[in-house]
């Protein structure tokens, strides 16, 4: 993740979807389709609270993924690490129809964009494959999560859970731009972006 992306390739997401998480109140969590050169992967975007000290020159991520839960219940969980400024904690509920859709599309493309938008309007943009350091496991779980059935009520008790004592410690963000399955919907309401892209 070290290296700048030679081009500037132009992103196209819904604009409805970006117009929602940037009105949410932050720090919180969304996850939808791209397109890129015609083609559709999954991304993140974190949208944070706390911009990054300027003295950070090139920002790097930690990234994973893991099932928490129990033996009744179990959602998706992912952990972002920006190196020496603050962890990140997201849960979702496996059983969402957009969760189940965006990590189909990331495990069979076998990459995904990660954006983080600061306070400062600065937006820094990653792509990365999905390999043994980053999502891994995630092809390993994916049919278990495709297969899930837990409810809200189930959801939520597995975030309190978490919440009590989080790993890694760190903010757990608000889930937002989660409930409606057309923001996947790259066709129509499209916004296109030119950003810089960190591999």
């Amino acid at each position: 993740m070290s290296n700048i992306y030679p081009l500037l390739p132009r992103l196209t997401v819904n604009e409805r979807f970006i117009n929602e998480l940037i009105s949410a109140q932050a720090p919180c969590f969304g996850l939808g389709l791209v397109e890129e050169r015609k083609q559709e992967c999954g991304f993140l975007a974190l949208r944070l609270n706390k911009s990054i000290p300027k003295t950070f020159t090139n920002i790097v991520f930690r990234f994973g993924h893991s099932l928490f839960g129990n033996a009744e219940l179990e959602v998706v969980h992912f952990a972002f690490e920006i190196y020496g400024f603050e962890t990140y904690n997201v849960l979702l509920n496996s059983n969402n129809p957009v969760i189940k859709s965006v990590l189909a599309k990331m495990v069979e493309t076998g990459d995904y964009f990660l954006y983080a938008i600061f306070p400062n309007e600065r937006v820094t943009t990653f792509r990365s494959k999905i390999g043994q350091e980053t999502l891994g496991r995630l092809k390993t779980n994916l049919q278990r999560i495709q297969n899930s059935r837990i409810t809200e009520t189930q959801y939520q008790k597995a975030v309190s859970m978490f919440e009590r004592n989080p790993e890694p410690p760190g903010k757990l963000l608000n889930w937002v731009c989660r409930d409606n399955i057309e923001y996947l919907d790259i066709t129509k309401n499209r916004l296109k972006l030119n950003l810089a892209v960190r591999l």
